[in-house]
């Protein structure tokens, strides 16, 4: 099969102006690790002087459908290296010393599970499979107890690397073991056949919310996982990396802020809110600060929600590149006390032509009372005057389109406020 490797090898080559940059989204699970039963060995070819499973590599294993790689090329053979990572290349050495940067010059592209010095113990250790039928076949390449950096005496680390047919998904799955790392210093991640920035993707440590950068490698990671995680990569744009994504209260505010450290063809971010944590809405839409969309400085984000539901709120980001495509963040939450300065009742719900509000005040106000859309854009505002005890307020809605809104009732005063969500028919 060398013949087809060359063609999809000079594929990559010749469209690297069309996909110049990792075309990836990433995700992270808490999973259950299941070594691989029945998985077909390899024959490993080393440098004569450190032993197979210390310092092997094999070319040409079948994966056994077509699987296309980063939007580019598409390949049904790969190489395996004792240390932690595949390529689409014919190696020529294991290469024990990690680098998504630049290393493995000629022998890229490469896709990283745990890249560093490892130590199989027994070549049946590592092996592979197909299984599955076509077209949701999965390729499977497992490192079973794995000796993790030079020196070390047990197995510290078991993991797995999985390529899905037809969604050319890529999954990293991992199990801690009893031993210690010795001297570990690993990268794990994925590069395209060119080096430098935006030619690799590089994760920043074992954990379900590691840093992710297209520009900072880290080739230092040292400390094991504390418990059995995989990370996906899923063919998209990896647009932006997201240090973090908080949300706090500040009187009757939800403030909403996020930093990114560099962002690849990033258009937007809509910000999204939802009363369970399943069914979101847009609330708020934040143009991204660089017009070409491309930045490698930190840029910091801040959103009021000044409108938030009673109860539990939950945010997610959904960030939208120059081509349409989306991705989002992990969801957040924080809890909307209930204010006890007023109650508020509105009838009927849905409503066609006029809305009727029943406000009982505890101590007599000036009110606001606002009508938005569920992009948060003011379609109705007015003043009123309300008494202690009850208040019928009617609301004129005959103007305004059908579809979903919120309704606001605020203390000129305190800014305390109520808000209910309502249907215009």
């Amino acid at each position: 099969m060398r013949p087809l490797l060359v063609i999809c090898l000079s594929t990559i080559v010749s469209m690297q102006v069309a996909f110049s940059q990792i075309n990836y989204s990433f995700t992270t699970a808490n999973t259950i690790y299941t070594p691989l039963s029945g998985g077909n060995p390899v024959y490993l070819t080393g440098n004569g002087t450190e032993t197979l499973a210390d310092e092997g590599y094999v070319n040409y294993i079948p994966i056994g459908f077509m699987f296309t790689y980063n939007s580019g090329g598409s390949f049904d053979e790969l190489a395996i290296s004792t240390n932690g990572f595949i390529s689409f290349s014919e190696l020529t050495n294991s290469y024990f010393l990690n680098n998504l940067t630049t290393g493995a010059l000629g022998e890229r592209p490469v896709i990283a599970a745990l890249w560093d010095d490892l130590d199989v113990s027994l070549t049946s250790n590592i092996t592979y499979a197909t299984t599955g039928t076509a077209p949701n076949r999965v390729f499977t390449v497992e490192w079973l107890n794995a000796k993790w950096g030079f020196g070390a005496s047990t197995a510290a680390v078991s993991f797995q690397i999985k390529l899905y047919e037809t969604s050319n998904w890529i999954q990293f799955i991992y199990r801690p073991e009893s031993g210690l790392p010795s001297s570990p210093s690993a990268s794990i991640g994925l590069t395209r056949t060119g080096t430098g920035n935006n030619n690799f993707v590089s994760i920043g440590s074992f954990s379900l919310t590691p840093s992710i950068s297209t520009t900072t490698e880290v080739a230092t990671i040292n400390t094991k996982p504390s418990s059995s995680i995989s990370y996906y990569f899923k063919p998209g744009v990896l647009p932006v990396t997201l240090e973090y994504f908080t949300v706090t209260k500040e009187k009757e505010k939800h403030i909403l802020q996020w930093k990114t450290l560099n962002e690849i063809n990033n258009k937007q971010f809509n910000i999204q809110r939802s009363n369970n944590g399943n069914d979101f809405s847009t609330i708020a839409t934040q143009l991204a600060y660089s017009q070409t969309g491309n930045t490698n400085t930190i840029k910091n984000y801040k959103v009021e929600d000044d409108m938030p539901l009673k109860g539990t709120n939950y945010y997610r980001l959904e960030q939208i590149d120059n081509d349409g495509r989306k991705s989002y963040s992990t969801i957040i939450s924080i809890k909307n006390s209930i204010t006890n300065w007023a109650t508020l009742n509105i009838y009927p719900n849905p409503v066609v032509n006029h809305l009727q509000l029943q406000l009982h005040l505890n101590n007599s106000a000036t009110v606001g009372i606002s009508i938005n859309d569920v992009y948060g854009k003011q379609l109705f505002q007015q003043i009123t005057s309300c008494q202690t005890a009850d208040n019928l307020i009617n609301i004129p809605l005959q103007n305004l389109p059908a579809g979903n809104y919120f309704i606001k009732v605020y203390n000129e005063k305190s800014n305390q406020f109520l808000i209910q969500q309502f249907i215009k028919k």
